[in-house]
């Protein structure tokens, strides 16, 4: 039985986030703390607001279904992780509650299925031999981040959502702000207003263009047949921008480092790589990436545990908890391809499970297994303990990862 880690000293309450980062990007040992001690717990987000943290999965899965919390937070005042990021957008299907929900979700929800991610199979391939091809040729030892992890995402984003050419470089250098614990409220706000102004123009783009088969062109077609706002149009345009940035890049970090942290169940997926699949759920188990997660506000008095959650409060529910979580996870803190259990967990639970899921799974897929097929003696070029990890961002990642092959 692997030992769960804990914090060497009691932590004071409430809690201030963002936390230290676990072992090699793993959970903050705060929240393995939390979820033995104190399943409701205080924590002050970088804004300044008090939000109430749950860590246990079933706690999270109980809360994401129930009506009572409330996801409809784009209103002046609303509970922000730094500022006004992209949960204050009218409109985006991350941002509002069913029935409005569901009918958004439903027009975009054709193209994230298993099936519908699969188009993007080939696409997904030339991008990463592309980059991996370049980082052959370049300096060795090279830096992950630089060289792959930062410029394959948005590569592929670009594509899937089919952003015009024309303009994909300002695609490029707006999303990283909104996802920065510690930039100014200012900051956050002016992030969100270029990248509101930015999918303004991709709209317009394609209205112009006619094409609709992708996700951005069924919310233009749905709302010419006046199924949905323009709010809805544009919000949620916004929305799968954003979330194919980050979100990407820093499991295309942590992972290629687990894996290379085990070195036999990497030898493994090697020999068979049928075993990819499996290499993929456990990473988005081990690690998710995201450490809080983004507000929900409550609606009315809710007693958790015994805490009373206030009409108002504000509740954030880390998938690093759920995932991590003894009660469903043997040893949680080994991690282990060949485990029964699935990182489904990782993106939540309720109506608000992420639509995105089939894609980062083939995503992650199709990146990992190219990396390593393509440098098959590839191993890190520092010592694990020298790995510079930021504490800056919602997402747990290095701010580099310097490999030699």
């Amino acid at each position: 039985m692997t030992q769960m880690p804990m914090p060497a000293t009691e932590p004071e309450l409430p809690l201030r986030y963002p936390f230290e980062p676990g072992p090699w990007g793993t959970p903050p040992l705060v929240v393995h703390w939390a979820r033995r001690n104190h399943p409701v717990c205080p924590v002050v987000l970088p804004s300044g607001t008090q939000a109430w943290m749950l860590t246990r999965k079933d706690d999270i899965a109980k809360v994401f279904a129930d009506r009572r919390f409330s996801r409809a937070l784009a209103f002046d005042g609303a509970p922000r992780m730094a500022g006004d990021d992209f949960t204050s957008v009218p409109g985006s299907v991350f941002n509002i509650d069913p029935p409005d929900h569901t009918r958004v979700r439903q027009v975009i929800a054709p193209y994230y299925t298993r099936t519908g991610v699969q188009r993007h199979r080939p696409m997904i391939e030339d991008h990463a031999k592309t980059l991996l091809d370049k980082m052959a040729s370049g300096l060795n030892p090279a830096d992950l981040v630089e060289t792959y992890a930062d410029p394959l995402p948005p590569l592929v984003t670009c594509d899937s959502l089919k952003i015009p050419t024309k303009l994909r470089a300002k695609f490029m250098k707006n999303f990283k702000v909104q996802t920065n614990l510690a930039v100014t409220p200012e900051k956050v706000a002016a992030a969100t207003k270029q990248i509101t102004a930015f999918t303004g123009e991709v709209v317009a783009a394609r209205r112009e263009d006619g094409d609709r088969d992708d996700p951005i062109g069924a919310l233009i077609t749905a709302h010419e047949q006046k199924m949905i706002s323009e709010d809805e149009v544009h919000g949620t345009a916004s929305y799968l921008c954003v979330t194919g940035v980050e979100a990407l890049v820093s499991p295309l970090l942590t992972g290629p480092l687990t894996l290379l942290r085990h070195p036999k169940q990497l030898r493994e997926c090697m020999k068979e790589p049928e075993l990819w699949p499996k290499a993929v759920e456990e990473l988005l188990r081990y690690h998710h990436n995201g450490v809080l997660g983004l507000p929900r506000i409550a609606l009315e008095d809710v007693e958790l545990h015994g805490t009373l959650i206030r009409n108002g409060d504000a509740v954030c529910a880390t998938m690093l908890g759920a995932t991590w979580d003894e009660a469903h996870y043997p040893n949680p803190a080994k991690f282990d391809i060949h485990r029964t259990t699935d990182g489904t967990a990782t993106f939540g639970a309720g109506p608000h499970f992420c639509i995105g899921a089939a894609f980062a799974r083939l995503f992650l897929q199709i990146a990992c297994q190219a990396l390593f097929t393509r440098f098959p003696t590839l191993r890190l070029a520092l010592a694990e303990s020298r790995i510079p990890w930021r504490e800056d961002l919602i997402f747990i990642r290095p701010s580099s990862l310097p490999v030699t092959w």
